[in-house]
């Protein structure tokens, strides 16, 4: 009767053993899983608050320029766009402020942060918007990069446009509770454009 028992508690020993490693392999993997996604999920939101921050930017300060103020005309004798150039005094001051006003911005998400559903980190689909709010705050690394450059193209028979874009690129700083992310966000606007109609000059400079 005692060895029977004994060999009875060995059993069930052994059964709490392969529980104990199956929950330790299961918890190890969930944590894993929910690394990765965690990782994934707070790259996508900064990312997705970064270029609404740069657009509410870009948006303030194109709606007081003008495509005068950045392309210079160059008229032949006849009276004809011989060239066409972006305004080198203007393009620094609209890159200088696109980029002190993006700046600023971010500065506000920096001091204030904003936070996430830990259900939506888990990235389980059914846990989306649950649970209590992870704090992620931005912090900006290094300055705000902006250039402007210009193109010609073509829209239709004897008639072309030339347009302005600035490319912008940031490059952020996820702060979690427990780890950080580095995230690069690049965008390109359009920001001016003026149509010629007739013969596209010979020439056309973009800075």
């Amino acid at each position: 009767m005692s060895a029977y028992r004994s060999t009875k508690k060995h059993r069930f020993s052994y059964f709490l053993l392969i529980v104990m490693i199956v929950l330790v392999l299961s918890v190890t993997f969930f944590c894993c899983q929910l690394a990765v996604h965690i990782d994934e999920i707070s790259r996508y939101e900064s990312k997705l608050l970064a270029v609404k921050i740069i657009n509410s930017a870009v948006e303030t300060v194109i709606n007081n320029i003008s495509p005068d103020e950045l392309i210079k005309e160059n008229l032949s004798e006849s009276g004809e766009i011989a060239s066409l150039s972006l305004d080198p005094k203007n393009t620094n001051r609209i890159n200088y402020i696109l980029s002190d006003t993006i700046s600023s911005k971010l500065k506000e998400y920096e001091d204030e942060g904003f936070s996430v559903p830990v259900g939506t980190l888990s990235g389980v689909t059914l846990f989306n918007g649950r649970g209590f709010d992870i704090d992620i705050r931005l912090q900006q690394l290094g300055a705000v990069s902006t250039h402007i450059r210009s193109e010609f193209v073509s829209c239709g028979v004897n008639q072309s446009k030339y347009r302005v874009y600035v490319d912008i690129m940031v490059e952020l700083r996820a702060v979690l509770p427990i780890s950080s992310i580095d995230v690069s966000v690049e965008q390109e606007y359009l920001i001016g454009e003026k149509v010629i109609v007739g013969k596209v000059p010979n020439t056309y400079f973009s800075a």
